[in-house]
């Protein structure tokens, strides 16, 4: 699901049946799936209005954000999988702007 939802916030135009069908193989239903794109852009949506208008995030919602962000890294390894990879070193730059980063 992760690796669904990357493609289709970096490379949208690319997306084909083929990845709705992966998401299908591994158990997730075509009512799972719209919620997958449904809530993928939104967020999507969410991300360019506030870094379109320059609009800054309170420090509440990044650590929040973080929260979830360990959380997701931490079922990931339970489950013995990896998590997609930071190409853009989000994850340093959220660190670094972190209180005590």
């Amino acid at each position: 699901m992760l690796e669904y939802t990357e493609k289709l916030t970096l490379t949208p135009a690319m997306m084909t049946e083929d990845d709705v069908q992966s998401l299908r193989d591994v158990g997730w239903t075509d009512r799972d799936v719209l919620d997958i794109v449904m809530a993928c852009a939104y967020f999507n949506f969410r991300v360019r209005v506030v870094d379109g208008l320059g609009l800054e995030i309170p420090d509440m919602l990044a650590q929040g954000a973080a929260r979830a962000r360990d959380k997701a890294a931490e079922l990931a390894m339970e489950r013995g999988v990896s998590l997609p990879g930071d190409i853009w070193g989000v994850r340093e730059q959220a660190e670094a702007a972190s209180p005590g980063g």
